[in-house]
């Protein structure tokens, strides 16, 4: 991860979370995770990657009460015909720290993954597409 992405995401999950150091445990140890998915797979294909987490998120929420695979069987129909370019390594990287950072928001459901991926989305965008001047 570029220096400038960390410092794009820290900021991000700053204003939504405050200063790090007063971080919930959770939100701690889901930035470290959300840092490994996006300097495995750099800010575009995290974008995607991380697109795909949120709409697997928000189909287990809307299925919660129902029989249903889960998150893992969501992200995985999710992710299975969008292409990347970031190596199989990389992308298994990614997986096993958003399954991580789901089992995480499975045992301390507050504040929520889904507000973790909007943060760290929010950050790949600002990357992606810094803010022009003059416009």
């Amino acid at each position: 991860m570029t220096a400038d992405m960390e410092h794009l995401l820290n900021v991000r999950l700053c204003e939504r979370f405050g200063d790090a150091a007063e971080w919930a445990e959770v939100t701690a140890l889901t930035a470290s995770h959300l840092r490994v998915v996006v300097s495995a797979l750099g800010p575009e294909d995290a974008m995607t990657f991380l697109t795909a987490a949120r709409r697997a998120l928000d189909e287990e929420e809307s299925r919660a009460g129902t029989i249903h695979l889960g998150f893992g069987a969501h992200l995985w129909t999710h992710l299975e015909d969008v292409p990347m370019g970031a190596s199989p390594l990389a992308r298994a990287s990614a997986w096993d720290a958003m399954l991580t950072m789901h089992r995480l928001s499975v045992l301390d459901p507050e504040p929520g993954l889904g507000t973790h991926l909007d943060s760290a989305l929010d950050a790949c965008r600002l990357r992606l597409v810094p803010a022009a001047a003059g416009f």
